[in-house]
């Protein structure tokens, strides 16, 4: 009877780790523009695992609050796929209004605020109920960049087509203040604690700095790359190292990775990448820098603490953004 009894505990034991398993794995997720797909492959071999269809132009994603979901912006389809990253499979869908393409999430994980590129307008949703709480609109011509506030007290979106960022207050569902950037400007990354708010200008080839507190520019960060025209240098998207005090800016067709100090804003060196190093992500456990190259259709895994790139994997067509799951 006893010997029944531990039996029978120990195939418990067994299913409960075989059915939760994956929440103990570990993952880089890749959205995959022309391929309609996320790419999944294991964060320690980098092996491939998993190519999820998403439907039309997957950009942009983000974790939720205890990383068990990550959602995808699936730009053709107008609407987020919400994966599970147990199971490495859609569960479900929210609908964001036409074309979304950039969100963020706010800290309490209730809030969706997505741009929708094509009619000038910033989405709120209410991640729960799958509902949209306001469109505003007019937040400039082509959004892109949208980032809460620490404190999520505002919502900045960056717009291509008028060269600005535009502060939202998200709670009175209303424009607060516009501020002149560089030429088209991508993304934006809060720095230091929130007290920066730092934007990429990818036609400029240059990062602008504003103090939140007086919304105002402080400083614009330059970047030369040896053997590259100046017009060819287009920073995009950011990766923050906190503990290290570094930002990454991924230099588009320049097809390197800036380092920059984040308390000095001066420029320590350039990391060669892939073509049109487009996305960026740090895997925190291995000091890695995972950037996504989307001319090339791959992912530049860069040691971060030696500045080089280690190797280059095979992805999906046009990589556009990349998570890690660590």
């Amino acid at each position: 009877m006893i010997f029944l009894k531990k039996k029978i505990m120990g195939i418990i034991i067994f299913l409960f780790f075989l059915n939760s398993g994956n929440n103990f794995a570990k993952y880089i997720f890749v959205s995959n523009e022309n391929s309609d797909s996320v790419t999944v492959l294991d964060l320690e071999s980098k092996n491939f695992l998993k190519a999820i269809k998403t439907g039309g132009r997957p950009r942009d994603m983000k974790f939720n609050n205890d990383r068990t979901i990550l959602y995808i912006v699936v730009s053709e389809e107008d609407h987020i796929a919400v994966l599970d990253v147990t199971k490495l499979e859609i569960v479900d869908y929210i609908e964001t209004g036409e074309d979304p393409e950039i969100f963020d999430i706010d800290s309490t994980g209730k809030t969706i605020a997505v741009s929708n590129e094509d009619d000038n307008e910033l989405t709120l949703i209410d991640i729960d109920s799958k509902k949209i709480i306001k469109t505003i609109e007019d937040v400039g011509v082509e959004p892109e960049g949208v980032n809460f506030s620490p404190n999520d007290e505002f919502v900045y979106v960056t717009s291509e087509g008028t060269n600005s960022v535009i502060i939202v207050d998200p709670w009175k569902q209303e424009i607060i203040n516009e501020i002149l950037v560089g030429n088209r400007p991508r993304r934006g990354l809060f720095v230091n604690n929130g007290k920066e708010y730092w934007v990429s200008n990818e036609l400029s080839g240059n990062v602008s700095i504003i103090d939140t507190k007086d919304q105002l520019i402080i400083k614009n960060i330059e970047f030369k790359v040896k053997g590259i025209r100046k017009q060819n240098i287009t920073p995009v998207d950011f990766a923050y190292d906190k503990k290290r005090g570094l930002v990454f800016v991924t230099l588009g067709s320049a097809n390197h990775v800036a380092v920059v100090d984040a308390i000095t804003h001066k420029v320590q060196t350039n990391i060669l990448a892939g073509s049109r190093v487009w996305g960026a992500d740090i895997n925190f456990n291995k000091s890695e820098l995972i950037v996504t190259n989307g001319n090339s259709d791959d992912i530049s895994i860069i040691d971060i603490n030696k500045s080089i790139s280690k190797s280059a994997i095979p992805v999906g067509k046009t990589p556009h953004t990349v998570r890690v799951l660590n």
